[in-house]
């Protein structure tokens, strides 16, 4: 049994030469596709995508549909490959209906993480550790030392005093941040402790439309709309969308980003290093309470990560720096 890296994430190939995709394109009888970010769409060649309904809906929004699509709930399993393995959905943390992935084939248990975040948000708890995991193949985004970010309410609370300050001043805060679940995030957030409409572009209200099925005391107006034209009309709103665009008032801009911890962003305001993923140390805590027999790193700093794990007792291997394991 082998673990491939493949266009996109991993893909796990049996002995008997059949495979499981996770989060990549690769054609396969199975795929697992983690959560609703374009980067991660994949599967859709497959022949059965497992994935939670609320990530399936929010592809959707997006414009990107699944005729092949298999609902699987967080906490529920279901055998697939005739029976040869087992697979479970768990709660990654990332964002809504995100999804880790437990396999258990041939008396191993493999996890694989997708997109995770091991702290809690506005909106969602932790990442669930998957206890009895031999192999856990791990996101590795953040994962180098210098990656290490204040506590989540900590940057709330200057997000929320940016805001305060600029409305203070008659102008309007926006926002530039991901359409889907970072944007969500700060409607939520603003919800919580803004006393003042939130307008948003049309893709993110798509997207936000989904979130109100879980969350349906969210309160946002999207643009375009009559009621959003009118409150536009003034300057007691904020504004958050997926890209900067003009606004027909006085605005200030601001990105929410974990790569605002080490990156510069010219042109904005304010920058602000809110990240969906787990930092290095979220990322190290979640290797120490799982412990497996192996980790395999993927995605961002993988090579750093595996690195590190193995100076402190962790047998790793980097998919990006080793890209075809062999698990035993």
């Amino acid at each position: 049994m082998e673990l491939r890296r493949g266009t996109k994430g991993p893909v796990l190939v049996l002995g008997d030469g059949r495979s499981l995709t996770l989060d990549s394109d690769e054609e396969s009888p199975v795929a697992c596709v983690s959560h609703a970010h374009m980067d991660h769409l994949s599967g859709r060649s497959s022949g059965v995508a497992l994935m939670t309904e609320e990530t399936r809906l929010i592809f959707s929004a997006r414009g990107a549909r699944y005729t092949n699509y298999r609902p699987l709930r967080i906490g529920e399993s279901v055998g697939a490959l005739d029976g040869s393995l087992r697979i479970s959905a768990r709660s990654s943390g990332h964002m809504l209906g995100s999804a880790a992935f437990s396999i258990d084939v041939d008396g191993l248990r493999l996890t694989y993480t997708g997109d995770m975040n091991t702290s809690p948000s506005v909106l969602h708890d932790p990442a669930e550790v998957v206890e009895g995991t031999d192999v856990l193949v791990i996101e590795s985004t953040y994962g180098s030392p210098i990656y290490k970010f204040a506590e989540r309410e900590e940057v709330y609370s200057e997000v929320v005093r940016w805001v305060r300050e600029v409305m203070g001043e008659g102008a309007v805060p926006a926002f530039n941040v991901y359409a889907a679940g970072k944007a969500q995030e700060l409607i939520a957030l603003f919800n919580q402790t803004v006393d003042v409409p939130v307008v948003v572009s049309w893709n993110v209200g798509r997207v936000a439309e989904v979130y109100r099925r879980t969350y349906p005391w969210m309160e946002f107006l999207v643009e375009g709309t009559r009621e959003a034209a009118e409150v536009t009309r003034g300057r007691g709103f904020i504004y958050v969308a997926e890209r900067r665009r003009g606004l027909p008032v006085r605005a200030r801009w601001a990105v929410a980003t974990g790569w605002a911890l080490t990156r510069s962003f010219p042109g904005y305001d304010a920058a602000f290093p809110l990240s969906s993923h787990a930092d290095f140390y979220g990322l190290l805590e979640y290797v120490r309470a799982t412990e497996p027999k192996l980790v395999v790193t993927v995605y961002g700093h993988s090579p750093t990560f595996a690195r590190f794990l193995n100076r402190t007792g962790f047998r790793s291997v980097s998919l990006d720096e080793k890209p075809v394991t062999r698990l035993i």
